[in-house]
């Protein structure tokens, strides 16, 4: 579904992603962990058209989207959860949602809106309620949900649990795997890197933007140096 091949990243004159190489296959959750400032979100601004690569290409399903405006790469059925979710305080759950599904023409995003508030009840309590009221698990709820109103074949989350307490970071990966059931494909960037590989099929080591390794999730959870780099041991 989504290849990437030896792409360079830079900001100005800093070099931020060094010849990364992936892939996701459709179906998949592939994780990347990799500590603060590696190049994760990076990779992630980059693949959903924020960022250009100044070399290497990213293709999506047969079609080169390097440099691609981030409007059209959510056309091309690619949605971006970001790091620190960035709602829209001053408006209300709903509208949030709904924006979410501002490329749509179609006449099923009330039956899809639906389907967000069944997933996150939540939600439908607070439909009506400022978004800038909400706890942290909430607003990381909404963030998902609104980019989930695109319909997306590929969903990049950015971070999902940053922040939350314990019982939310298991209830916020149980519904990456309930989306992934339903048949979205996930590529999720996540410094909690235990319960990232737990819900990964494949996952990748990202230092200093470059990848140094990759595999199942399970093999990552066995492998000596992810343990003593990112699992404590």
């Amino acid at each position: 579904m989504l290849t990437i091949d030896h792409i360079d990243v830079y900001y100005g004159a800093i070099q931020a992603l060094r010849g990364v190489s992936l892939n996701v296959n459709q179906g998949e959750i592939v994780a990347i962990i990799g500590s603060n400032g590696a190049g994760k979100s990076t990779l992630l601004r980059t693949i959903s058209g924020l960022l250009k690569p100044r070399t290497g290409t990213i293709q999506f399903q047969d079609k080169t989207i390097s440099g691609v405006p981030a409007d059209q790469i959510v056309k091309l059925g690619i949605s971006h959860s970001p790091e620190g979710r960035r709602i829209f305080t001053n408006m209300t759950v709903s509208e949030n949602l709904l924006l979410g599904a501002y490329i749509r023409k179609d006449a099923e995003i009330e039956k899809d809106l639906e389907k967000v508030l069944l997933r996150f009840p939540r939600l439908r309590e607070r439909i009506k309620q400022s978004s800038g009221t909400l706890s942290g698990g909430e607003q990381q709820m909404l963030a998902i949900g609104r980019a989930l109103m695109s319909r997306p074949s590929l969903l990049l989350l950015d971070e999902p649990s940053l922040g939350l307490a314990p019982n939310l970071v298991t209830e916020i990966f149980s519904i990456v795997n309930d989306v992934n059931k339903d048949g979205t494909t996930v590529l999720i960037v996540e410094q909690n890197a235990h319960r990232a590989l737990e819900v990964a099929h494949r996952a990748y080591v990202i230092e200093t933007g470059s990848i140094v390794i990759e595999g199942s999730g399970k093999e990552l959870l066995e492998d000596s140096r992810v343990k003593e780099a990112y699992l404590g041991g």
